[in-house]
C-alpha cells in the first residue's frame, strides 16, 4: 500500500483533489501521532518508566514524528521544502500554538526552562543555521553531530529526571491514567501486544500521511506558482504541528502551563536537532542563499522572543503576549508568501 501511494502521480490530479489529498495527508498524520503516542506511552508504563521521563522524551519525540516522516519524504523530492517545514514548524510552535494556549490560560514560566531548556534552545538555533552557511548545506557528518546532539540531550534529560521526585501519572497525559486502569484489570502481555500494534499503526499512518501531505502540497505549488518554502513553512509546517497544537491546547485548557510550554519548547529542540540532522544524515543537501536573508532571520527572532518573554521568573505569557504571538505566525506567512 505504501509502495503504490509513493508511486502514485499526484500530478495527473485535480486542484480539488489535490487539496482533498492535502486535508487527508494532515488527517493521517494527526491520527498517526496519537496512535505512535498512546502506544509509546502504554509501552512506557508497562515498563515501570517515570511519568516525567515519559513526558519530557517519549511523547515528545512521538508528537515529532509527523516533522519527521514529511521531511525524510520532502527531502528527496525538494530540500526547500523539507527545509521550509523544519523553520516553519518551530515558527508554527512559537506563534500560532503559544499563541492560542496563552489566550486559554496564561503561560507561566519556570525556572528549569530560565536555566537550561531556553538558553540551549537558542545554541542549538544558532549552530542549525552555522551548520546551513558552513560548505552552503548539511553533510552527512553535520547531520550525525545534530542526531548526537539529540541523543545526548535525551540522556541529560532522563539523568535529571531520575533524580527528581515523580509527578502524578495523571498531570502528565489522561492517557496513563487509562493505561493504569487497563493493566490491573489485563494481562501485560495482551497490553504490550496492544501498544505495540498502536505503533506500528501509527508509525504506517504517519508514513502515509507525509507522502499524501508532502506530494500533492508541492504539486500545489508548481500549478498556483507558490515557490516550495512557502508551502513547506505554512500548509506542510502547520500540518506537522497540529499534534503539537493538539496537545498544548489541551494542557493550557487543563490548566497545565508547564507542559504546554514544556511541549513546544522540546518539539522544536527535537526538530533541528532529531529531524534536521537525520535528514541531513541520510540525504545531504544544500540550502538556498534566500533562507539566510528571510527565513532563518525569523526562526532565530522567534526563538529570541520567546527566551525574552519567559526568561524572568515570573514571567507570563498573557493573552497581550500571546497576540503578539499570534500577529507575529500571520506577519511571517505574508511575508514568506509575498517574498516567494
Amino acid at each position: 500500500m505504501l509502495a503504490y501511494l509513493i508511486q502514485f502521480d499526484f500530478s495527473a490530479l485535480s486542484v480539488i483533489a489535490l487539496m482533498l489529498c492535502v486535508f487527508l495527508g494532515i488527517l493521517f498524520l494527526v491520527w498517526g501521532g496519537h496512535c505512535l503516542t498512546d502506544g509509546a506511552v502504554r509501552i512506557a508504563h508497562i515498563f515501570k518508566i517515570s511519568p516525567l521521563i515519559i513526558g519530557l522524551t517519549i511523547v515528545s519525540i512521538a508528537t515529532s514524528m509527523p516533522e519527521l516522516f514529511t521531511c525524510l519524504r520532502a527531502i528527496q523530492e525538494s530540500a526547500d521544502l523539507a527545509l521550509g517545514s523544519i523553520v516553519g514548524s518551530n515558527i508554527a510552535n512559537i506563534g500560532l500554538i503559544l499563541g492560542f494556549a496563552a489566550w486559554i490560560s496564561p503561560l507561566h514560566s519556570d525556572l528549569r526552562l530560565i536555566q537550561k531548556e531556553l538558553p540551549f534552545l537558542l545554541i542549538l538555533s544558532l549552530l542549525f543555521v552555522f551548520f546551513a552557511f558552513t560548505g552552503g548545506g548539511f553533510s552527512s557528518g553535520e547531520g550525525l553531530s545534530l542526531i548526537l546532539i539529540a541523543g545526548a540531550y535525551l540522556f541529560w534529560v532522563i539523568h535529571h529526571a531520575l533524580r527528581e521526585k515523580d509527578v502524578p501519572i495523571d498531570e502528565l497525559d489522561g492517557s496513563l491514567g487509562a493505561v493504569a486502569a487497563s493493566d490491573s484489570s489485563s494481562g501485560k502481555f495482551s497490553v504490550l501486544a496492544l501498544a505495540v500494534f498502536w505503533v506500528l499503526v501509527g508509525a504506517l499512518l504517519l508514513s502515509l500521511g507525509a507522502d499524501c501531505l508532502v506530494e500533492s502540497a508541492r504539486i500545489l505549488a508548481l500549478r498556483f506558482g507558490l515557490s516550495e518554502v512557502f508551502i513547506g513553512l505554512s500548509i506542510v509546517a502547520l500540518g506537522t504541528s497540529l499534534p503539537e497544537l493538539a496537545a498544548s491546547l489541551s494542557a493550557s485548557l487543563k490548566n497545565n502551563n508547564s507542559l504546554c510550554v514544556g511541549n513546544v519548547i522540546g518539539s522544536n529542540l527535537f526538530n533541528l536537532s532529531l529531524i534536521g540532522g537525520s535528514s541531513a544524515l541520510f540525504y545531504p543537501f544544500e540550502v538556498d542563499l534566500e533562507f539566510f536573508w528571510l527565513e532563518f532571520p525569523l526562526l532565530i527572532f522567534a526563538t529570541l522572543m520567546l527566551y525574552f518573554f519567559l526568561w524572568q521568573r515570573q514571567a507570563v505569557i498573557g493573552r497581550a503576549r500571546g497576540t503578539i504571538l499570534l500577529v507575529f505566525y500571520v506577519f511571517v506567512i505574508v511575508l514568506i508568501g509575498l517574498n516567494g
